[in-house]
């Protein structure tokens, strides 16, 4: 089996949830079929830091650009045209967009209708394409794949798509994304964690992450709660990175908050597995991968009672009204305040993470592709 994959995000230099979660499903997707074959198809120019992100002399990453590229041409001929050339046996588009021409049998991952749903502060020519993309890949795909029961159901409802070619492929959580125990002291030393215990953010300038309603909650926090714990916030862009120091010393946070853009990848475990407290209080999300993440790193969870996150978090977190900063400030207020909660939260999110595994993900996966390739040779013969 040869796959064309569109690799854009897992070549990207500053990659988010969708690009962490792909190139795992890969990874072990090529443990339980070792005799299929790759072509990661990408724009980047320099690629040589990350080679390494798809497993060698399994996935091949090729290069190819267009110069001048307008109205979005690479993704609508240049990359189908590829697929062809190259003889690929499946091609997957695996991060909501898909071309309109689809010359090869084709697999579609769409993680969640969130520009729809939250259209703020975007393009409406990119909101139109992500639409007209998605009602393409419930039309013409061969298949879909969706991290979440969520999606899939918005697919069918919304979108009309055929539920027999729409697959639930939850991701997972491994020690790949988990890491190892990292040195607390190397942690805190370096991102200025004064306090015993802290309450991790993963922010972005989108306003589903709600990041600003997260620390307008935190300042109606208790005073003395302030000085007990910090809220740590990682992950922003430099515009919001500004606007929100801004909004935090409005508010005379002090170094109760602190706020950082991207930060190394390797970090990231040890900043899951040092805070007390996920907080994830999004007003949109397509699986939630952080939540799974502070599961197995033995963090409690607060998240939001909205779209898919109670189906991935089960009754393994606190739910909050993502909207409503007051009653996030006395919920996160309670379970700061109350040890053996956290400890009961921990202890059901082990448990909870065990329903998860990328090695299922990426048989599910495996399956969907087999299925539609095997569809297309009986045509083909037909």
């Amino acid at each position: 089996m040869l796959i064309g994959l569109d690799a854009r995000t897992i070549y990207a230099a500053e990659r988010r949830g969708i690009a962490r979660s792909l190139e795992l499903m890969y990874r072990h997707l090529a443990e339980i079929r070792p005799d299929w074959r790759v072509i990661a198809y990408h724009r980047e120019v320099d690629t040589e830091a990350y080679q390494d992100r798809l497993p060698k002399n399994w996935a091949e990453g090729k290069m190819i650009d267009m110069p001048g590229d307008r109205f979005d041409a690479w993704m609508k001929m240049r990359l189908p045209l590829a697929m062809v050339q190259d003889h690929v046996d499946v091609m997957h588009c695996p991060a909501n967009l898909c071309p309109k021409w689809m010359p090869v049998p084709t697999v579609v991952t769409v993680h969640d209708l969130i520009p729809i749903d939250m259209p703020h502060g975007q393009q409406p020519g990119l909101i139109k394409r992500f639409d007209q993309s998605v009602k393409h890949a419930c039309q013409r795909a061969n298949a879909i794949t969706c991290p979440s029961e969520y999606t899939r159901a918005r697919l069918i409802n919304d979108y009309h798509a055929n539920p027999d070619q729409v697959v639930t492929t939850h991701w997972g959580v491994t020690t790949e994304s988990t890491g190892t125990n990292q040195s607390r002291d190397r942690i805190v030393n370096k991102y200025g964690i004064t306090s015993n215990k802290y309450m991790i953010h993963f922010g972005a300038g989108e306003v589903r992450k709600n990041t600003r309603r997260l620390i307008k909650s935190w300042s109606m926090l208790p005073f003395q709660l302030q000085q007990d714990w910090q809220l740590v916030v990682v992950g922003l862009d430099f515009t919001t990175l500004y606007e929100l120091k801004r909004y935090a010393s409005s508010l005379n946070l002090g170094d109760s908050v602190l706020l950082y853009d991207f930060v190394d990848e390797s970090d990231l475990p040890g900043l899951m597995q040092g805070a007390d407290i996920l907080a994830y209080p999004s007003l949109s999300e397509g699986f939630g991968l952080p939540v799974l993440e502070a599961f197995e790193a033995k963090t409690a969870v607060i998240t939001s009672d909205r779209t898919c996150l109670p189906e991935i978090a089960g009754d393994a977190a606190v739910f909050v009204n993502p909207t409503d900063a007051e009653q996030m400030a006395q919920t996160m207020h309670s379970v700061m305040d109350n040890k053996t909660l956290r400890d009961k939260l921990i202890e059901k999110g082990s448990e909870r993470v065990t329903d998860f595994s990328w090695q299922n993900c990426a048989e599910r996966f495996a399956q969907t592709i087999e299925n539609i390739a095997r569809h297309a040779r009986g045509n083909a013969a037909a």
